[in-house]
Order: C-alpha cells, then structure tokens, then sequence
C-alpha cells in the first residue's frame, strides 16, 4: 500500500529495456537470469524476499534472496509469508461484485444504506468507493486510529467532511476500501476477516494466508522487514503503518499469490470491466505487445507483487522485506526478465560515508519535490527525509561531503550553499534501479534572509 502510494503520485520511472533481439545471455534458463540480475541487490543489502514464477503447466520455481532476518543471519525460505498492501483490494473488490452478483449489494446503493452514522453519505454510492471515484480521502493520518475496528474507522470518517455526489475523477483511496469492508461486513452480517477466508482463501488454496487488521509482521514464517538506516547494517526497523482494513492486511507466501493469479486470470475471481480494465488495483499493462495484469502493494518495510502474462500463461508474485526499491520497479525488470528481453544491470549506489556536521546543516524545510513539501530532521544515527503532508519517513545515507543518498529511489542528493555557507538548496539526481530517472532541485524555505550587505557584496 505504502509505495504504491508513491507511484500513484506520479513517481514512475521507465526501464532500459531495449525491443532488440534477445543476446546470448538471455537464453540461458529463467532462473539462472532472475538469480543472476537480483544477487547483486542482496550482496548491497538493497534486496532480500522470495521470487516464484509458474510457466504453463510446469511447477513454479521459487529463488530465495537474502535473509529473513538481517540481524541473526537466519535465511529466507520459500514459505515466507509477506504483509501485502493493496494485493488485499482484489479480494474486498472481488467480494463486492460477489455480493453485487447475488443482489445484496448494488453499485448504485448510497453509502448510507448501511452506514447511516456518515451524515452527508446519501449521495455517495458503492461503485465510486469501489472505482476510485468517490471523492474520498487517499488515507487514514498517521495516529489518526487507536485500532483498526470497523466502528473506529467510521467514527473518524464522520468527523470528516463528507464528499459531494460523484463520480469524481479517480483519486486512489485507501479510505474508501476500509469504508467498502465495513459495507461488506453490514451487508452480511459477519466479520470482513472470516468473509474472505471462508470465500476466497480457502478455496483457492491459500491456506496458509491471513487477513489481518494491524501489523502482520509478528506471523509466524514472517521475515523481518527493514528499511535504509545507518551503519554497520546500514539498515533500521521500518514506520510503523495505519491499521488496516479492507485496503491491506493480506499476510501470504508467494505459493498462495501464484493461486491468487490463476484465479484472476481464469477469471474464478472476476476482476474485470466490459472495457477490459480492472477493479481491486489490478491494472493492464501493455509491454512490447505483450498483455500484462498486474498489481503491487507494500506497507513499511514489506512489497509484495502478482503479475500475468495471459498470452504466456505465465505467472509471477515476489514478496520483499527491505525497504530499498519501488516495487513497481522490481516488477517491469521481472517482466523484461520472464519476456526473455536485455535489462541493463541494476544502477549502483554510493558506498555509505560517515556523517559530518555539515550533513547536520542541512536540517530544514524545503520545497520543490514532486512529493510535496519535504522536511530533513535529524534522527537517530543521522538524518531523514520527511514526507510532511503523511509524515513519511527515510533515512538518508551519507556518501561524501555534502552528499547524502536517498535509497528507496536512489536518488543523490547535494547539498548546496549561499554565501553564508548555508544550505540553501539541494539537488536531487534520481536514478532509480536500473539508471533512468529524473531530476529536481529543493528550495531551503525555513531560511532568513541574507544581511543587505551581504547580499550586495555577493551581487544578490
């Protein structure tokens, strides 16, 4: 949920992946080139989790990476189960249009048919919540619930202002998932939990998945989820995330997420509209003429993503528990590697330098990122780059002088300074995981004016 968050602000980056004809290299067998292209993710300590991949009628190959704990050395296995994010939309969306099937549910219901406490809602209808159109706010803030209760989440919303009649146009919101599972649960008369594993898990086989409300990390067979952070590991516990409900919560091996695939792709979960897209945060991808189905969620510390390539009956789910690359970007080099297609390695990062008094010197507010108002505050064994609007955090890792390394992007970042030496700016060179990327520049907005005279002096 959390980096796809990130990638539905725009934050998508393209891929070196040439359309030639396939070298030497990629005719060697799937798996040799999956473990060749990430192993050097794990040795940089940027990757760790499980790949698996099923080709036709073949068994699925699973590629372990890493550790399920960093700390202890304690290896991944291949029935690691992974916090899922937004993968936990295809089966509140699947559940909805099961209910809308059987004439419990229609798209067209108001909100308030079964939520009467949200004043206002009379005009907000299901199948907006369901499309992303109904106006709702993208997520919960930080704190904001003390549980993740069915009844806590509509006491805040009807503490917020309600949105006018739609459709709107699409807004992705998390909120209006968690608002969908409280409407399935009253539609029903039963717990969101036990609905989907009693419909969905069960069936399909995915028995060794949970849905969970908060934190899913203390399942057993859960690896340890770590994001960036400073020596010796260069890496540190992740945020901790909003409870969740209907928008996230899906614990799974990636075993069970290759059972989740087929069903959507044989349509035993229908996901898909007349036109051909699709609902619950599945989207179409086009690659090279190749049809793509595909979705990725993540909370902090933990990715996870399905994809399916119809035309191939191809069908791949990785999970991860290192925090240090988009999962979107993990997913267009796994379709550029199953598609047999060159990939240009991954970009290489900056070895970690130790921290100065000058890095300190950047602690400030700045403007000028494509994530919104951004603030550098320093933390624990450095400093971290704050998101403001959620109170997003990531730690910068030191590279040189004046230089930090931002590495869930890999972007680095240089500070620069006005003629009092203060940092006044930064550059931001983002590279991204295989090297295309994008730049910009953070403009200091906490800083004083610089003394007339000086100014003049230095011909400001």
């Amino acid at each position: 949920m959390f980096r796809t968050a990130l990638a539905v602000l725009g934050l998508t980056l393209g891929l070196m992946i040439e359309s030639a004809a396939q070298s030497p290299a990629e005719t060697r067998p799937l798996d040799e080139r999956v473990r060749d292209w990430f192993q050097p993710l794990v040795d940089s300590r940027d990757f760790s989790g499980v790949i698996m991949i099923r080709a036709g009628a073949d068994l699925p190959i699973a590629l372990t990476f890493g550790y399920a704990d960093w700390v202890t050395g304690e290896p991944m296995t291949a029935q690691a189960r992974f916090p899922t994010g937004s993968i936990t939309k295809s089966l509140t969306a699947a559940m909805a249009r099961r209910l809308v099937d059987e004439g419990r549910l229609s798209p067209d219901m108001a909100v308030s048919r079964f939520v009467p406490e949200l004043v206002g809602y009379e005009t907000v209808r299901i199948g907006d919540i369901l499309n992303h159109t109904a106006g709702l706010p993208r997520d919960v803030p930080p704190g904001a619930l003390a549980d993740g209760a069915s009844d806590t989440l509509i006491t805040w919303l009807a503490d917020q202002p309600a949105p006018a009649a739609g459709p709107h146009g699409y807004a992705y919101s998390n909120v209006g998932y968690g608002l969908l599972a409280v409407i399935i649960e009253r539609a029903v008369n039963a717990r969101f939990e036990t609905l989907l594993t009693t419909e969905f898990l069960i069936p399909l086989d995915m028995q060794n998945s949970r849905i969970m409300r908060a934190d899913g990390s203390a399942l057993p067979g859960v690896p340890t989820g770590y994001t960036a952070g400073p020596l010796p590991l260069d890496l540190r516990a992740p945020m901790t995330d909003t409870p969740a409900l209907g928008a996230s919560g899906l614990v799974a091996p990636m075993g069970d997420l290759i059972h989740l695939a087929d069903a959507v792709a044989s349509r035993r979960i229908d996901l898909f509209e007349p036109d051909g897209q699709m609902v619950g945060s599945w989207s179409v991808e086009q690659s090279g003429g190749e049809t793509i189905y595909t979705i990725q969620g993540s909370v902090p510390g933990y990715s996870a993503g399905i994809s399916v390539l119809p035309g191939r009956d191809i069908a791949i789910a990785y999970g991860t528990s290192l925090e240090s690359y988009p999962n979107w970007e993990i997913r267009d080099v796994l379709h550029a590697l199953v598609l047999g297609r060159p990939v240009a390695p991954a970009a290489s990062r900056p070895a970690t330098d130790r921290l100065t008094s000058g890095h300190l010197e950047a602690v400030g507010t700045y403007s000028g990122s494509p994530f919104g108002p951004v603030a550098l505050m320093q933390t624990e064994g450095g400093l971290d780059l704050v998101l403001t609007e959620r109170d997003w955090r990531f730690y910068l890792t030191p590279t040189g002088i004046d230089t930090f390394n931002w590495r869930l992007f890999n972007t680095d970042m240089t500070l620069e300074r006005d003629a009092a030496g203060r940092v006044a700016a930064i550059t931001a060179n983002q590279a991204g995981l295989t090297g295309e990327g994008r730049s910009y520049r953070l403009e200091r907005t906490d800083l004083p004016p610089l003394p007339v005279a000086e100014a003049e002096t230095t011909g400001n």
